[in-house]
């Protein structure tokens, strides 16, 4: 059974991919390091990249 954190840490990531800011490969192990609470602001930069503007520019 998954624990709260990581039902969470699923949703969070199917948003980003459903975004497009998170890659599938991106995304195997992010789920686990975010449910765990181990991810770091230099762990999401490796896998998000830089911020994209969205549309309307903001």
């Amino acid at each position: 059974m998954d624990t709260p954190s990581q039902r969470l840490a699923a949703q969070i990531v199917e948003r980003l991919l459903r975004e497009g800011l998170l890659s599938a490969e991106a995304a195997r192990d992010l789920a686990r390091l975010l449910a765990e609470g181990n991810l770091r602001a230099e762990d999401w930069q490796a896998r998000l990249g830089p911020a994209q503007p969205k549309e309307d520019g903001r």
